[in-house]
């Protein structure tokens, strides 16, 4: 997929900007607060229809405005015309419009444009909590799969409302399970379905990590990534695990737990407190991974991303990489460098000076700079 036109209006501090991309590198520069971040934060939301920040819609508006929205035209790998409209006004609901019609949910367009992003927000993934981790998962494969965002919607409104109950159990001292053992019953259904396509992922996903850690950090050490189900022992995790295997586990762990529910008030099993564990050289990087090392493993299960998405959905992702090359050595700047040219990926790059990238740039790179400032972008010639 290429951008050739993105087209944002109250955006942070755009009020509007049209912009007509290169279809290779576009390096976006410029200080802090200038609103080049924003520009990537644009791309997201017409891939995800939400910034890749942790902020939520309001807050992207424009001061003193009541709506923003992004258009996005594109090609597809195949040559066929794309584009997309993310509307939001304050206190409604978004209005999603594409080549294929309007009024459309956000799951609908997720995965039709695939985009994969490094920010440096996203060191959690290889150090943070579980959370960070299943977040990253979620995201992959909410683009590669409609099938798996529509399974993961829906069990997380069936722990919602399950949650709901127990905690109103706990409340008033009175537990009926004549209320609750329906939404147990789905509750398992459906957690069994995350779960199952999970462990699935992950035997795809695995060799495309250790293959691209090898590339970036030169063979030195084998990096490895595994899928730590809740309440699954690892013996019981085998590669083709099925659904039915996985209820089973689910009721065994529920008739374990449901005195301590009915306690503590809420759900104590299922996906939703699943991990991942980033190992290196078998050993978790999470506890012994230098700093290079995080940055490697970073880079490369974001380049591992970047495979798997491109194989599932026949489609080349755009990468979007929002000043990540500040904390890379010019090692590592240039092994990025390399694997984008190796993919032949459309790239969105911000710095907040051009200068040390330009020194890693090829005669044979296609690029753009742009200059950002004050929420006006600039094609510009360096």
């Amino acid at each position: 997929m290429k951008i050739s036109e993105l087209i944002i209006n109250n955006i942070r501090n755009h009020s509007h900007t049209e912009l007509s991309v290169d279809s290779g590198l576009n390096i976006i520069y410029g200080l802090n607060g200038t609103g080049k971040t924003s520009v990537l934060e644009s791309i997201a939301i017409a891939a995800f229809t939400k910034s890749f920040l942790p902020v939520s819609d309001a807050s992207v508006i424009n001061y003193e405005k009541e709506f923003y929205s992004v258009v996005v035209k594109a090609v597809s790998d195949l040559g066929i015309p794309y584009w997309v409209k993310v509307l939001y006004n304050k206190g409604l609901k978004k209005e999603i419009s594409t080549t294929a019609g309007d009024k459309l949910l956000p799951k609908a367009i997720i995965g039709d444009m695939p985009v994969v992003i490094l920010s440096p927000d996203y060191k959690s993934i290889t150090f943070g909590k579980p959370e960070d981790r299943r977040q990253f998962v979620d995201r992959i494969l909410s683009q590669a799969s409609k099938l798996y965002i529509d399974d993961l919607i829906k069990y997380r409104k069936v722990l919602k409302q399950r949650n709901k109950l127990l905690k109103e159990a706990k409340l008033s001292g009175r537990y009926d399970f004549k209320d609750i053992d329906p939404w147990t019953n789905l509750l398992i259904d459906k957690g069994a379905s995350v779960v199952e396509r999970r462990a699935s992922f992950i035997k795809e996903f695995a060799p495309k990590f250790r293959d691209e850690y090898e590339i970036v950090a030169g063979g030195k050490e084998v990096a490895d990534i595994n899928y730590v189900p809740d309440g699954i022992e690892e013996e019981n995790l085998t590669d083709n695990i099925s659904k039915d295997e996985i209820i089973e586990i689910f009721r065994k762990n529920y008739q374990e737990l449901k005195d301590k529910e009915i306690r503590r008030g809420s759900t104590l099993f299922g996906p939703q407190k699943d991990d991942y564990k980033i190992s290196l050289d078998k050993g978790a990087a999470k506890e012994n991974a230098s700093q290079g090392q995080h940055k490697s493993l970073l880079i490369s299960i974001k380049f591992a991303e970047f495979k798997f998405l491109k194989e599932k959905r026949n489609e080349t992702p755009i990468i979007l990489l929002d000043d990540v090359f500040a904390e890379l050595d010019r090692e590592r700047t240039a092994k990025v460098f390399e694997l984008i040219r190796n993919n032949a990926a459309q790239t969105f790059i911000t710095v907040t000076e051009p200068e040390g990238l330009k020194k890693v740039l090829d005669s044979t790179d296609d690029y753009s700079f742009f200059s950002a400032d004050a929420g006006t972008i600039e094609a510009v010639e360096l």
